[in-house]
C-alpha cells in the first residue's frame, strides 16, 4: 500500500507524522518535504517530488513494506505520475479545515496566511470530489512526463475518483492522528487496488532536461 495524507498549509498533515509513526511502526512514513523545499518551489517541483515518493514506495513494496507520505501531494498529480501504475494499492486522504482555523494555525507557526493559500485550499476541497474541477490548475506548466490521460476523461461522480476528506477544524492533534489512523486501518482492511490498468513503466525519476 501507498497512502498519501495531503492538504494545504495548516490542515495538520505534518503534525500527524509523529503520532502515525508511533501507531504504525511497521510503515515507512515520510514528510513530503523532508528532502528540502527549494526557493521558488512550483507545480513542476511538487509533481517531481510526488514521482520520487511513488518510486520510493515501489522500492518499499518490493521489500513487503507499506508507505505513508504526509504532505502537499495532489490526487490528480498522484494518478498522473509515470510510476503510479506499478503501485499495488493506493489510498489518498485530504486533511481540511475552516479558513479561520487555517489562518490561526499558519500564524501560530510564524507563517504568512494569504488569499492564495485560501484559494488553494478551496480548490483542493473541490478537486477531492470532482475530477472535472479546473484541472488546468495542475496540468499547466508542470512536469512533462505526467500522464494526465490516466484520468482526464473521468467525470464528476466517477467511482474511481476516491479521496477521503477529514475535517480537522475542531480537532486537537491527537484527535486528528486518531482519525487518520482509523482511515489507514480501513485502507489496509479493504485491500484497495489501484483503479488504473497496470502496465510496465519506468519507476525511476528521470530529470527532464528540456
Amino acid at each position: 500500500m501507498l497512502l498519501f495524507v495531503t492538504g494545504a498549509s495548516g490542515s495538520g498533515k505534518t503534525a500527524v507524522i509523529p503520532g502515525l509513526t508511533a501507531k504504525f511502526p511497521e510503515y515507512s512514513i515520510h514528510d513530503f518535504d523532508e528532502r528540502g523545499v527549494p526557493e521558488g518551489a512550483d507545480t513542476r517541483w511538487r509533481q517531481e517530488q510526488t514521482e520520487f515518493w511513488i518510486s520510493k514506495s515501489i522500492s518499499n513494496q518490493h521489500l513487503g513494506q507499506d508507505t505513508i507520505i504526509c504532505g502537499g501531494a495532489v490526487y490528480g498529480e498522484i494518478l498522473a505520475c509515470p510510476s503510479i501504475r506499478q503501485i499495488d494499492g493506493l489510498g489518498v486522504c485530504l486533511l481540511d479545515c475552516s479558513d479561520i482555523e487555517r489562518i490561526r494555525r499558519v500564524r501560530s507557526n510564524d507563517g504568512t496566511a494569504t488569499m492564495e493559500l485560501l484559494s488553494w485550499s478551496a480548490w483542493l476541497r473541490v478537486h477531492a470530489v470532482d475530477p472535472e474541477w479546473y484541472p488546468r490548475v495542475i496540468t499547466r506548466q508542470g512536469y512533462k512526463r505526467m500522464n494526465w490521460e490516466n484520468w482526464q476523461q473521468w467525470k464528476s461522480g466517477d467511482p474511481r475518483w476516491q479521496v477521503k476528506v477529514i475535517d480537522t477544524s475542531s480537532k486537537k492533534i491527537n484527535q486528528i492522528v486518531g482519525a487518520v489512523a482509523k482511515w489507514v486501518d480501513t485502507q489496509v482492511s479493504s485491500d484497495l487496488a489501484l483503479n488504473l490498468d497496470r502496465k510496465d513503466e519506468d519507476d525511476i525519476l528521470l530529470e527532464d532536461h528540456t
